[in-house]
């Protein structure tokens, strides 16, 4: 079991990295109407929100961070949001995020100045760009998601 984790952590990197390098948008033929994944993809940099480093998600996520590797410019760490816990207002680069286990989310999205109501189901995988957001676990089950923070220059 020991040796299966980091053999794990090292496929996630490279399929993360894979995702990051890859610049080509999908055809037709590449769409699958079954997949449950959500993606953005933003072409202009400078359309982008600033991403503030002193609200750094993995710096101020306390207990529900957990470290799984730091290097490269990528922080890739698991969160844990157990019911009812709330998660405060933080900034992510650009980033993806795995569910690994789902659940319902009141999250509020700094930029669009609101807070939604949002079902995370497991297997559910995110890629965006910077974001500020806060929120909380309003289901009756934990929140776990793999998250990757990709730190990365931007053009001014």
């Amino acid at each position: 079991m020991q040796q299966i984790k980091p053999n794990l952590r090292f496929v996630l990197l490279v399929a993360v990295l894979f995702l990051i390098s890859c610049n080509e948008t999908e055809t037709a033929s590449e769409k699958n109407d079954k997949d449950t994944s959500q993606f953005a993809t933003i072409r202009d940099d400078a359309s982008m929100p600033e991403y503030d480093p002193a609200m750094d998600s993995y710096e101020i996520g306390g207990d529900a961070i957990k470290k799984l590797g730091d290097t490269l410019g990528v922080k890739m760490y698991e969160f844990t949001a157990k019911p009812g816990e709330t998660f405060k207002l933080h900034s992510h680069p650009d980033h993806t995020a795995y569910v690994l286990q789902g659940g319902k989310v009141a999250l509020y999205i700094k930029a669009l100045g609101r807070q939604d109501t949002l079902e995370f189901p497991t297997g559910m995988a995110i890629i965006g760009g910077p974001i500020t957001d806060s929120g909380k676990n309003i289901g009756n089950t934990p929140i776990k998601m793999v998250v990757t923070d990709i730190y990365r220059p931007r053009k001014k």
